[in-house]
């Protein structure tokens, strides 16, 4: 997403895990991507530098499997929040029917990681799109958002910037940030008795996003199976 607009509408890339840690001064058009709570501090840095929001809305088990891959290639994770999304190292190479995973998901540690884009998911202000559009294969929803940021902007530009960042290109980087690139991954992943004891842990979360948990046939050898595949 993030680089995708940055491309289409010619913005300095800026990647960040606290907005402090922003250069300044900021560059008179750039894009930020960064995880953080809607707190005063930062919306006030927001508005003070002419920023529009966009959040990205994901089944929250798929965000939790994301981590789980993520973590494997990836050391900096332990910055995430500064700490508090309190990723303990030994759940790298876990799978999610393990017992750490579980312990994880139903902990403080993944409420705060998962409660930032809940948060702003309630920002009337913010551009919402969801992370399952935006894999279906279509390219209407960049269009809108791209719309939405910039009235002038070129489609011929976003759709070089779609070719430009497709997903082998970034299953090509050294942390592997492109994975499977598919939705639901959690159903064949997450262990049913799992996914279900997740939800209930953060329902609030589930439901304001939109997102369900209905009961699947997963066993945990089954997800166990489905996992050591993918890997």
């Amino acid at each position: 997403m993030r680089s995708v607009l940055a491309n289409s509408l010619d913005l300095r890339e800026i990647a960040v895990h606290n907005y402090l840690d922003a250069p300044a001064p900021l560059p008179p058009r750039c894009i930020i991507q960064v995880h953080w709570y809607r707190e005063p501090n930062f919306q006030r840095f927001l508005v003070e530098n002419e920023f529009r929001s966009v959040v990205i809305g994901r089944h929250p088990l798929d965000v939790l499997l994301s981590v789980l891959q993520f973590i494997r290639h990836e050391p900096e994770t332990s910055q995430w929040l500064l700490g508090n999304a309190e990723i303990p190292l030994e759940l790298a190479g876990q799978s999610p029917s393990s017992d750490a995973f579980a312990d994880y998901a139903l902990g403080w540690g993944a409420e705060n990681l998962l409660s930032v884009t809940y948060q702003w998911w309630h920002d009337e202000h913010a551009l919402r799109v969801r992370y399952e559009d935006l894999v279906k294969g279509s390219n209407e929803k960049f269009v809108a958002l791209v719309g939405a940021l910039a009235s002038e902007a070129p489609r011929q530009r976003l759709d070089e910037s779609l070719q430009r960042f497709d997903f082998n290109y970034f299953h090509s980087l050294p942390n592997q940030h492109g994975w499977q690139g598919r939705a639901g991954l959690w159903r064949r992943l997450i262990p049913a008795r799992t996914a279900r004891a997740i939800y209930r842990r953060h329902r609030h979360l589930f439901d304001a996003l939109g997102y369900d948990v209905p009961w699947t046939l997963t066993t945990r050898q089954q997800a166990m199976r489905n996992w050591e595949a993918l890997s």
